[in-house]
Order: structure tokens, then sequence, then C-alpha cells
């Protein structure tokens, strides 16, 4: 499979615009890691109830889908993006670089991860 690459910009060119296209990322795991004492650090205004935010989350969703909006939801995008082997042997590349991981941890972790397949479900 060959790689695409992309041709238009990506961005928001006006502000009045209509919206055609959107990518989102539904609460997960690492909201109900926030606490008291992080949240501030990671600039949310308090501790998330996290069943409440995905429950808003699927409704924003349902309300931009009413609209014609296309909604891309980033889980399911990794995952066909990791399932092209060139995309994945880039991406490991990058995130997994002995500068920023460690030389260990790289070499620990790389030939795993290159084993692992997507499974291309959204996680929840």
């Amino acid at each position: 499979m060959e790689i695409q690459k992309i041709t238009t910009a990506l961005g928001v060119h006006s502000e009045t615009g209509r919206l055609r296209e959107v990518m989102v990322h539904r609460p997960d795991l690492s909201l109900q890691r926030l606490t008291p004492e992080n949240c501030r650090a990671l600039l949310f205004d308090d501790v998330l109830w996290v069943k409440k935010a995905r429950q808003e989350h699927d409704a924003f969703v349902d309300a931009l889908r009413e609209r014609g909006v296309a909604v891309l939801d980033f889980g399911t995008l990794l995952a066909e993006t990791l399932a092209i082997p060139e995309a994945r042997g880039w991406l490991l590349d990058h995130r997994l670089a002995p500068g920023a991981v460690g030389v260990d941890v790289a070499a620990e972790l790389r030939p795993w991860l290159d084993e692992v397949r997507p499974t291309g479900c959204r996680i929840t």
C-alpha cells in the first residue's frame, strides 16, 4: 500500500465558514487519571466526571453529523495509519528514538511494537 501525501493545507481558514470535517477524540482513560493535584498543571479547571464527558462528547458528535459535518475519530485514524507498514515504521522511528526514550527502552520496545497489530477499535 502506498502512503498518500496530503495536498491541501490543514487548518482553520475562516472563523465564519461552514465546518465540513473535524477530528475528535472521545474522552477516555486519560481523564480518569486526573486528580485535584494534577488537573491544573494539565490545563483543566477541575477534575472531570468521565462518564458525563463521554455523554456530552457523543451528543456533540451526533449534532455535528446531523448538520452534515464529517466526523473523523482519532483512534480509528491512528489504527488505520498503524496498519500501513511504512507509516508504522515512521511513527515508531520518531516516537521511540533512543534520544527521546533512552537506548534500553527503545531496544526493548521496538521489536515488540513492530509485532503488535492495531485492532481498529475505539478505546472506551
